[in-house]
């Protein structure tokens, strides 16, 4: 696809079908987009697949840099071709929770490092107008509207007749259910634009065609529609449009569950479940990923950006298992050791390291370690993503693992014994988590990193993550002296491959 210059204006579409806003994208949208949907857009072209990009070409701007999704119509035939082809360029099949799925449109999720979030296409293999919590309409013309495609700026597009029909059907059965909205006329003052260029691009006979052999639909009714959407007739008309439409469409519609009405409704009033909700599962099952470094490598940072980058697209978890949160035993023993502390610090006399009260603090964050381990695998196994700093792994088990054995000297008592037993227990019960990643820093670069804190220790605590023969193991080493940018790239692109 040639590109456009930035320094000079776009030329006119060779194609008389392109209409104007095609030709409008800003070069530095399709820059970004230049990545993995270029090539996807390549490999389309060159299979000869039957598809078009049936919605969205003048949001270019939110769906190249993710913030969007990218709507495709894939012809059914084409199915396997086409799912095969996604697996090539390394896109993730995911699945809407529950009761947002809608059939006939599969989700798949895509890394590019040029683009901020994970990039988000909408595959549709019928033409299905709708959301999961309302009406959603089949409009069985999906044949004509791919054989009458014409090339885009990225990817082909319907012809413009096709637009016009689709993008006023979209807006009309939107108000469906909604008699409130049909009554504004704010919320379509942003659409004038480009309804008058679909309309001024569309051809009258093309249309009337369209309607009367897939609608049943008199082009009388449709100007109707058209007037509405431009606010030129009265109230009473733009609150019995949609509806009309509706009974028009209604042996192809597929009625929401009374669950998807009513979670729609809950998001509505309490945003927050929204987002909770939103999250796609990929299809082949959640993940726990560890991320593992000593102090000054940057595991909270990484940990708290790479959350960022996947939490608008799938259900995320961040873990911290070196602290985690404590359970009410654990605040009593703390609160007891304390008024240990205290009283022999009035004493003069020095702390013990095994005494009972220690011994049983090191059991109970082993128990709380072991109790988020818990909810981090039952997290991945409903679907979700867990990222874990602090993972109590064979080779890190001096930074995070048992710490009772190492206190204990000498001839110890049954109850001393039975602690450390029970210690170990917790940790053995660890299991290695679907991908390692390991922060590599040179101990003497860790200790500049850290220079409000022990150098000594700052130095001991890396120098375990540095003298690791890494090799003998399944981690993905990353060298944590690179710039952030760069190990993020790295870590992102090394997470997207195991999923």
């Amino acid at each position: 696809m040639a590109t456009v210059s930035p320094s000079m204006p776009p030329s006119p579409p060779a194609n008389p079908f392109v209409l104007p806003q095609e030709t409008k994208t800003p070069p530095e949208v399709m820059q970004s987009a230049g990545g993995l949907l270029q090539r996807l857009a390549t490999a389309l072209e060159s299979s000869g697949l039957q598809y078009c990009q049936w919605k969205g070409h003048w949001s270019s701007h939110r769906w190249s840099t993710g913030f969007g999704n990218v709507d495709l119509l894939v012809a059914r035939g084409e199915l396997s071709r086409f799912r095969a082809l996604m697996g090539e360029l390394g896109f993730k099949p995911a699945q809407p929770q529950g009761h947002r799925m809608i059939p006939g449109v599969e989700t798949y999720f895509g890394y590019d490092p040029a683009v901020p979030r994970l990039l988000h296409l909408h595959v549709h293999y019928q033409l299905v107008l709708g959301d999961y919590w309302k009406p959603a309409y089949r409009i069985p013309f999906e044949r004509e509207l791919l054989d009458r495609s014409v090339p885009g700026q990225l990817f082909r597009i319907p012809a413009p007749t096709d637009q016009f029909l689709v993008f006023v059907l979209r807006l009309m059965l939107r108000q469906v259910g909604r008699p409130l909205l049909s009554l504004q006329t704010r919320w379509t003052s942003g659409v004038q634009i480009q309804l008058d260029s679909l309309e001024a691009g569309s051809d009258r006979g093309e249309l009337a065609a369209l309607l009367k052999r897939h609608l049943n639909l008199d082009c009388s009714v449709f100007d109707r529609c058209v007037r509405s959407l431009r606010g030129e007739c009265s109230t009473l008309e733009r609150a019995i449009l949609p509806w009309l439409m509706h009974r028009q469409l209604r042996a192809r519609v597929r009625r929401p569950s009374a669950a998807a009405v009513l979670s729609a409704a809950a998001e509505k009033l309490v945003p927050a479940l929204g987002q909770r909700g939103r999250g796609a599962h990929l299809s082949g099952g959640g993940a726990v990923f560890a991320l593992i470094g000593g102090d000054g490598a940057g595991n909270s940072t990484c940990t708290r950006e790479m959350v960022g980058w996947l939490e608008p697209a799938f259900p995320t978890m961040p873990a911290d298992l070196e602290n985690p949160p404590r359970s009410l035993t654990t605040l009593v023993v703390g609160a007891a050791l304390e008024l240990q502390h205290r009283i022999e610090r009035r004493l003069k006399r020095p702390n013990r390291a095994d005494g009972p009260i220690e011994l049983l603090r090191h059991l109970c964050t082993a128990r709380d370690r072991h109790r988020l381990y818990l909810r981090v695998q039952r997290f991945a196994a409903a679907g979700g993503i867990a990222i874990c700093e602090g993972y109590p792994i064979e080779q890190n088990r001096a930074l995070v693992g048992p710490a009772i054995a190492g206190l204990l000297t000498g001839q110890i008592g049954p109850a001393a014994a039975w602690v450390r037993r029970a210690e170990a227990s917790y940790y053995e019960r660890i299991l290695c988590p679907d991908g390692i990643f390991v922060l590599r820093l040179d101990p003497e670069l860790a200790v500049q990193r850290k220079p409000n804190e022990p150098a000594d220790s700052v130095r001991g605590r890396s120098r375990i993550i540095w003298e690791t023969d890494w090799r003998l193991t399944e981690a993905h080493v990353v060298a944590a002296s690179r710039p952030l940018p760069e190990i993020l790239q790295r870590l992102k692109e090394l997470l997207w491959s195991i999923l």
